[in-house]
């Protein structure tokens, strides 16, 4: 704390008042009682002066009563005492007939008497009033010092308030223009749904007008809604606020095609007592794009080895079998035991030219662009099931209403990663493949029978981490657990507008279709 009336430069507070010093000063024992001896001595030289004058036998002590009283004024009891006895003794020694010696005679007795009672009155009477005063004196003393310490406190405390009401308006200044300089949209609600802070871009991202996050966190998400392609997405209820954290975003689509991602967390103090929640939103149309390019990039090249595989290798391959079988058949008629070989070759040729059109049928699934999802899943579970010998369940609604053209690819490239990793990593004998809608969601679940995922310590691999790359091109949630039982469950949740049913086609016009939709339709 700063020393009262010290100068501070830029630091103590103005106003600061300085402590008076006290009006009375400590009085000595002996300046009291030397008060009461030179009074009594001033009493005996106005007696002698005034003597001369006036006759005043029979009353020479009343010229001492006055140093009686100053010396008790001044000094309190004793020095009035001190004063009395010795105006006693020196009026019995100048005054009093024999002058010269001290005597007295049975008169004056009565005299003395009464002025040694009548000062040792005024001593205690003068002493209680001197210490009266003293103790009157103390409690101003010790007042004012209570005061002057209750202002200089009340002065400092008020400085400090001032200090860090600064100190936290540059803060919030600095975090407010933290938070507008951000590309990222960010909302503060409180628990009882009250929007504390957002920043500018929240408005532009979103494109709402300034009094539309004025009120209620149930109001701004109405308007919020009216902006996404899909008016019923999960964000339109307001209890989403309370949701935990998640590791992955919520995905938006707006009308104009643009796409959000919105991350959330809860505002806590170090007790864990939570404020509200936190939410960002980031506009990742850009990224999106980029990264759509890059997986269409991708395909592609999937699509031409697939082709490449089928076209080129697959015909190669089936030439050569084609050589080996009649190589075979010249053989048995003269060489049998040469002629086994040949058979033996030709077969494993044969089993190369099925491995090169499964490899074919992966890169570039036919009946996903003929027949659509359904079907070329349960091609897919054909395929493992021959390859791997495992028991591969598929259950799919079709035809799925899916409004974005890559979707189904997405969906079939992480059925394909995660059946693979069930197989490779689980040691699984069954996994089961469902899709269905649900309301306005299609969910994806993949489950299996194997040894399941580990929760802790695991280190995500580039087959999950491509896994829920591609759930986020097309806004879907992605998660991996492990079942209560045994093995894995995949998930994906993909949301899409509530659209009309799909017709699914009549029996005769199932009689009409092309050759592939039949194949298709025999496939699913």
């Amino acid at each position: 704390m700063p020393r009262a009336g010290a100068p501070v430069v830029n630091q103590a507070p103005q106003g600061t008042i300085v402590p008076r010093k006290s009006a009375t000063f400590p009085r000595s024992r002996g300046a009291r009682f030397g008060v009461a001896l030179l009074a009594v001595a001033v009493s005996l030289v106005v007696r002698l002066i005034v003597g001369k004058v006036i006759d005043d036998r029979g009353g020479p002590f009343l010229f001492f009563t006055p140093a009686v009283m100053i010396a008790a004024w001044y000094g309190g009891t004793g020095p009035g005492l001190l004063a009395t006895l010795v105006s006693v003794a020196v009026a019995d020694y100048f005054l009093l007939l024999p002058r010269g010696r001290f005597s007295y005679s049975n008169g004056d007795i009565p005299n003395i008497m009464v002025f040694m009672l009548v000062g040792a009155q005024i001593s205690w009477l003068s002493g209680a009033l001197y210490r009266s005063k003293r103790r009157a004196e103390a409690d101003a003393e010790s007042a004012r010092q209570s005061e002057q310490s209750y202002r200089t406190l009340s002065l400092e405390l008020d400085w400090r308030v001032r200090q860090r009401t600064s100190e936290l308006q540059f803060q919030t200044s600095l975090l407010q223009a933290q938070s507008n300089a951000s590309r990222d949209g960010i909302l503060v609600v409180s628990t009882d749904g009250r929007v504390i802070f957002r920043n500018r871009r929240l408005l532009e991202l979103w494109e709402l007008p300034a009094d539309a996050v004025s009120g209620s966190i149930a109001n701004l998400i109405a308007a919020m809604r009216t902006r996404l392609s899909d008016h019923q997405h999960p964000l339109g209820d307001a209890d989403v606020l309370a949701d935990p954290e998640s590791e992955q975003p919520i995905s938006l689509q707006f009308e104009d095609g643009r796409t959000l991602e919105c991350y959330s967390a809860s505002v806590r103090d170090a007790e864990g007592y939570s404020y509200g929640r936190v939410w960002y939103f980031h506009d990742v149309t850009e990224r999106r794009r980029v990264a759509k390019q890059i997986l269409e990039a991708s395909e592609r090249e999937r699509q031409r080895i697939g082709q490449d595989l089928h076209d080129d290798l697959c015909q190669h391959l089936a030439g050569i079998t084609f050589l080996g079988r009649v190589l075979q058949q010249k053989l048995e008629s003269r060489m049998p035991g040469e002629a086994e070989a040949a058979a033996h070759i030709v077969d494993l040729l044969e089993g190369a030219v099925r491995r090169a059109r499964d490899l074919a049928r992966g890169l570039q699934p036919p009946l996903l662009e003929t027949a659509g999802l359904g079907p070329a899943l349960q091609e897919l579970a054909s395929n493992v099931q021959g390859m791997f010998r495992v028991q591969c369940h598929v259950e799919c609604e079709h035809p799925l209403p899916l409004s974005d053209s890559a979707a189904p690819l997405h969906l079939y490239r992480i059925v394909q990663e995660a059946t693979n990793n069930a197989i490779r990593h689980g040691k699984a004998r069954n996994i089961y493949i469902d899709v269905v809608r649900v309301g306005g969601r299609v969910i994806l679940t993949v489950e299996d029978d194997g040894v399941g995922i580990n929760d802790e310590g695991t280190t995500e691999g580039l087959g999950l981490r491509t896994m829920r790359h591609r759930a986020r091109m097309i806004g879907a949630l992605l998660t991996v657990a492990r079942a209560e039982v045994a093995g894995t469950i995949v998930t994906c949740q993909l949301t899409i507008p509530l659209l009309p049913e799909p017709q699914i086609p009549s029996e005769t016009h199932n009689n009409e279709s092309t050759p592939a939709e039949q194949s298709a339709n025999s496939a699913g």
